[in-house]
């Protein structure tokens, strides 16, 4: 965390000396679609009869997620953003075969995504202009668990930090030299904010790789 922090002072600070219109800030909010945490497999069926294997998924309900953005023009084509992303959910369970998400009264989730990501403008001119970003990225998972629940998968307390990458697109639609509508779409890919550890009674547990989706639409100030 502190080398994050570290990291984006410096790039901050190595670009004070300002241009006209050489920073702008968005402000964007859209849906939050979360990743796999965790899967478990089992084999289900009766004694002497046919099995199956069973998958269930431990994820967090898809919620609206705010991101707020500084972003410094480096050349024509590049520019980079100090970009912070926002949600709070609630944990959930979907079986693979049926694909419906059950929320589950075992806590929510806040999590805060920090990310330092390179923007490649394709083109810089015209009322819609497209991009490209991608970068480091930290989400910071924080878990509210509910005390006491029977039958509740476990899940941690307190903070996680999970380093991983930023990487996605979007368009903005320039009304004015200063002012526009902006769409992204980003996936953000971490380490779990699980461990094996977690669930020291479950059989068949795979710790996953989540890929947290975040599709928004905002506004662009450039200043």
């Amino acid at each position: 965390m502190k080398k994050f922090l570290t990291i984006a002072a410096f790039l901050l600070s190595a670009t004070l000396p300002l241009a006209a219109q050489e920073w702008s800030l968005g402000v964007h909010s859209g849906a939050f679609v979360f990743g796999d945490f965790v899967e478990r497999r089992m084999r289900v069926g009766t004694p002497g009869g046919p099995t199956s294997t069973s998958s269930l998924i431990l994820s967090a309900s898809t919620r609206p997620g705010l991101t707020i953005d500084l972003e410094r023009t480096l050349t024509h084509r590049f520019s980079f953003r100090v970009e912070g992303t926002f949600t709070r959910a609630p944990l959930a369970v979907e079986q693979r075969s049926s694909g419906n998400p059950v929320e589950i009264d075992a806590g929510e989730l806040d999590v805060t995504t920090l990310s330092l990501p390179l923007v490649f403008h394709i083109n810089r001119g015209g009322a819609f202009r497209f991009h490209l970003h991608g970068g480091p990225a930290l989400a910071l998972y924080r878990a509210d668990p509910v005390e006491n629940v029977d039958g509740a998968e476990p899940v941690f307390s307190g903070m996680q930090s999970e380093y991983g990458v930023i990487f996605g697109g979007g368009v903005a639609w320039w009304l004015s030299d200063r002012f526009a509508i902006e769409g992204n779409v980003s996936d953000i890919i971490t380490t779990s904010p699980f461990d094996r550890e977690d669930f020291p009674d479950a059989p068949g547990i795979q710790i996953e790789r989540p890929q947290n989706g975040h599709a928004t639409v905002g506004v662009r100030w450039r200043f």
